[in-house]
């Protein structure tokens, strides 16, 4: 065995190779290769384009989401990024679809109604009853819904933690009524 191969496999060994060739989001820069564009990560994503099933996984193998637009303001920072990165031109697909329920468009990231929409003209128009997933139309910076298995680029999200839970909000809810409750009850 050769000096060069002796020494990878002591560092594969050692874990040092492993780490340094992660392309994941996990390990040592947690945003590693995400862009910060405005409060979030995202991963754009133009080598090749995909159908909306394909852009899906190809997001989860790095452990996010297709991006969800979440305001105008986030549309704003995403749209102006694109367009000075050569981006003109270029369709993505985002987390939103109606699929479970025609017309009813909600995020694949949390299943929560669609939080904002700035759509073309006439859309969503659910042409030839095909069309299920959202995309950004080119140029505009406006949505649009689409055959789910066109091929488009894609922009992954980088998930947030998540600030608070529901769960969690309701049993402190309960914790505070059972001690006034108690409290309430050794007064009387």
């Amino acid at each position: 065995m050769g000096l060069t191969k002796c020494c990878i496999l002591i560092l594969c060994f050692a874990g040092v190779l492993s780490n340094s060739i992660n392309i994941s989001n996990r390990g040592g820069n947690e945003t590693q290769p995400f862009i910060e564009i405005g409060d979030k990560y995202y991963l754009i994503y133009t080598a090749f384009t995909m159908n909306w099933f394909d852009a899906m996984l190809y997001c989860r193998n790095y452990d996010c989401d297709l991006a969800v637009i979440e305001s105008e303001a986030e549309m704003n920072v995403l749209s102006s990024y694109l367009t000075r990165n050569g981006n003109i031109g270029k369709q993505f697909w985002l987390g939103i679809t109606d699929l479970a329920e025609e017309g009813r468009f909600m995020s694949i990231k949390d299943g929560r109604p669609m939080p904002y929409a700035k759509w073309s003209d006439g859309q969503p128009d659910n042409n030839a009853l095909l069309d299920d997933c959202l995309w950004r139309v080119n140029n505009t910076f406006e949505m649009n819904d689409a055959n789910c298995r066109a091929k488009l680029y894609v922009i992954c999200e980088l998930r947030q933690p998540k600030k608070s839970c529901d769960i969690c909000d309701l049993k402190i809810l309960i914790e505070r009524f059972m001690q006034h409750t108690n409290v309430s009850n050794s007064q009387n």
